[in-house]
């Protein structure tokens, strides 16, 4: 059976996360529902698909492969990804993004350009070509 290619993309984003070191959880006595990593994973396939929170917590209940890859017990709230996207911080995104970047340097598939249109590190889309 053919990987989808929203797994592909969490397993990427994995991977940045991994070389990045941002740690599963952002305080020893959270609890532990939901790690970081499956936040941002989830906040990541949503920008991808470009869908409200809302619509993206209705559709993740459809993706049930996406939800096995990422372990989730159960479905978050969209207003838990909501809070989430506005508690993370711009150096958190800075090191995901560099991380990313220092990931596939090495890849002969990654094309790169200087973007001019003005947006902040805050509002980020990742676009991996295969």
């Amino acid at each position: 059976m053919k990987e989808s290619k929203y797994v592909r993309l969490a397993g990427i984003i994995y991977r940045v996360l991994m070389h990045s070191r941002i740690p599963l959880f952002s305080h020893k006595k959270s609890n532990h529902v939901f790690s970081l990593w499956q936040h941002i994973v989830l906040l990541t396939v949503r920008q991808y698909e470009g869908k409200s929170y809302r619509m993206f917590s209705e559709w993740l209940v459809e993706a049930y492969y996406q939800r096995m890859f990422l372990q989730l017990s159960h479905i978050p709230h969209y207003t838990t990804l909501q809070k989430f996207s506005s508690r993370i911080n711009g150096t958190l995104l800075e090191k995901i993004i560099s991380s990313f970047i220092l990931l596939f340097t090495n890849l002969s598939k990654i094309f790169t350009g200087i973007d001019s249109t003005g947006f902040k590190i805050t509002h980020s889309c990742f676009s991996v070509l295969y």
